[in-house]
């Protein structure tokens, strides 16, 4: 009876050794955590990685960190190398821990080939930062319009007939838009204070209808760059009864300053 009960209690023990060993060894694997991304930033003990789904984590190195350059097709073969390394755009894979908010990391890894070019590509920041500026400033300029002409051209009481002189003004003001890069043309249309607001919405509107085709039609505008024409109805400095200064379209030459600050005739 001995003999076959101790196998048994030794098997039993050995089980329940081999659970806690696989339920340890399972609790520190769920305390690890595997991140793949891309430096973006090196401040001190502290990098910033930046992962496939674009977000960014705070990763934290210490004496204890162990950095391995791999090589080869299987990335198998690899050496140990230290923390200046590191640098904006090297992707790496960072093994550890949980610490707080931020990630300790125990192992990080990068290929030969990715560091070879993160370098390369370092080493020919500096002439490139003025043009980084700019092209930052262009950024925040999108949509910021820059006035470089106008003309205002007039109308009889009640009508959207262009007058010779209008049409000349028009060729004028046309020419000018086509010396300019990347142009736009928007248009303002405004009545006088007669008859009533309705009637005014759509003659002003009308207006810069008229305004808006002659150029593309007679002068060589290209459509794409003629804004169909805004209806503003009574012009805000049209005063009381009949003003001929405010029957009018505005016409303005502008060029958005993100896309090309323009050529101004």
């Amino acid at each position: 009876m001995s003999t076959r009960t101790l196998p048994r209690a030794t098997a039993r023990m050995l089980l329940l050794l081999a659970s806690f060993t696989a339920l340890t060894a399972a609790a520190a694997d769920a305390d690890r955590t595997k991140l793949k991304g891309v430096i973006t930033a090196v401040q001190g003990d502290t990098i910033t990685v930046v992962d496939q789904s674009h977000t960014a984590h705070a990763v934290h190195v210490s004496a204890d960190t162990v950095y391995k350059k791999t090589k080869g097709l299987t990335n198998v073969i690899h050496e140990k190398t230290d923390a200046s390394v590191l640098a904006p755009g090297l992707p790496v894979t960072v093994e550890g821990s949980g610490d707080g908010n931020a990630l300790a990391a125990s192992e990080i890894r990068f290929r030969s080939e990715d560091l070879r070019t993160t370098r390369q590509i370092q080493a020919g920041m500096a002439p490139t930062k003025a043009e980084v500026g700019a092209m930052n400033q262009r950024m925040d300029e999108f949509g910021t319009y820059e006035q470089l002409d106008a003309a205002e051209v007039t109308f009889a009481s009640g009508s959207t007939a262009l007058s010779a002189k209008a049409r000349g003004d028009l060729d004028a003001f046309a020419a000018k838009a086509k010396q300019t890069h990347n142009y736009a043309v928007v248009l303002q249309g405004f009545t006088d204070s007669t008859g009533n607001a309705a009637a005014n919405q759509r003659l002003s509107t009308q207006r810069a209808a008229a305004v808006a085709n002659y150029p593309q039609q007679n002068a060589g505008l290209a459509p794409g760059r003629v804004r169909a024409g805004d209806g503003m109805g009574v012009a805000p400095d049209a005063g009381s009864g009949s003003n001929g200064a405010a029957r009018k379209v505005v016409a303005k030459l502008v060029v958005d300053k993100g896309v090309q600050a323009g050529v101004k005739p």
